[in-house]
């Protein structure tokens, strides 16, 4: 396999999209976020060396950091800091047997993959004397999000990822299976980052209506937070200030006045025309209510 390749082009990628994107956050006012060095459990590292594929899981732990800072930097609601600090941080107070305290940041995201898998499946038509082979890659990671300032654990969310090739190869062409599987696992890299950088930004900073003229709303989400056209999102008003009884939590009251399908999506927002409308304004949050038909991701 030349899953070696994957870190150079997803690198790369990255590369090229910090250039504008640096530059827009210079003196925002954004929440300051700290990415530390993503790895596996202790269990799926063993158990991929006892199997003697742990340069396959090193390929996917750094294309999998590459492609979630690039996310994570792309979807404009956060000004990312310094991988290296972070990292140096965090392994000074892990050995200290200490919280992970980073001065510098308002939140903390670490990743941490549980469950990696990479096979070829086989079927044999006897008929035609054939066998038949499909690559299913498996990926599954933890992402959670500490908020500095309290060093309380705000989200933790299990992501799951599986990509089948679509293309069946026969035996007369199985030596075009390496290719092949560099992309597939591109594409689940891809779509694991794109699913831990939209949870992120819904979590620390919730899509919120800026824009309303007629019938079209425009949403503070870009080409790379994972809102698609077709999608339908809901609209919520935000109420009184809530605090449950048992826990002192705070929240705000939600109250849903509308739905919006998107029709237009940017580098810098999103637009959609109004399903229903009962006092959608400037502010509203926003959430997903449903992706387009035969839309699987």
């Amino acid at each position: 396999m030349k899953l070696g390749r994957i870190s150079l082009l997803l690198l790369s990628a990255a590369t090229l999209a910090f250039l504008p994107a640096a530059s827009a956050q210079e003196g925002s006012g954004k929440k300051k976020l700290a990415i530390t060095k993503i790895a596996a459990t202790d269990a799926l590292a063993k158990r991929m060396a006892k199997q003697g594929v742990g340069l396959s899981l090193d390929s996917v732990l750094e294309a999998l950091d590459s492609q979630v800072y690039d996310r994570m930097l792309n979807t404009r609601r956060f000004e990312i800091l310094e991988r290296s600090d972070a990292d140096a941080l965090a392994k000074e107070s892990s050995a200290a047997g200490e919280a992970f305290a980073f001065n510098k940041a308002d939140y903390i995201l670490t990743i941490r993959v549980d469950s990696f898998n990479d096979r070829m499946e086989e079927r044999k038509l006897a008929s035609l004397g054939k066998t038949i082979r499909a690559r299913t890659i498996e990926l599954s990671a933890v992402a959670k999000i500490t908020e500095v300032s309290t060093q309380r654990a705000i989200a933790s969310t299990n992501f799951k990822v599986s990509k089948r090739d679509s293309e069946n190869r026969s035996d007369n062409t199985t030596q075009r299976v390496g290719e092949g599987s560099d992309d597939l696992m591109i594409q689940a890299v891809s779509e694991m980052a794109g699913k831990i950088a939209a949870r992120a930004a819904d979590v620390v900073s919730p899509a919120r209506v800026i824009g309303k003229r007629d019938n079209i709303v425009t949403i503070n989400r870009n080409d790379q937070s994972g809102i698609k056209v077709g999608q339908v999102w809901e609209v919520f008003a935000l109420g009184d200030e809530l605090v449950d009884p048992d826990t002192g939590d705070k929240t705000r009251e939600e109250v849903l006045v509308g739905k919006v399908k998107i029709t237009r999506v940017t580098p810098q927002n999103s637009q959609g025309e109004t399903m229903s409308d009962t006092g959608i304004d400037r502010g509203a949050i926003v959430r997903l209510a449903s992706e387009p038909a035969g839309d699987e991701n």
